[in-house]
């Protein structure tokens, strides 16, 4: 149950950092 919801925290995470990065992309562009 533990490993399960590290890897949960590790995933949401990186789906966080991925969707910022995008956003900060997309407003440099505009």
């Amino acid at each position: 149950m533990g490993v399960l919801i590290y890897v949960g925290l590790v995933g949401a995470g990186l789906t966080t950092a991925v969707t910022i990065s995008f956003v900060l992309r997309r407003i440099k562009l505009i």
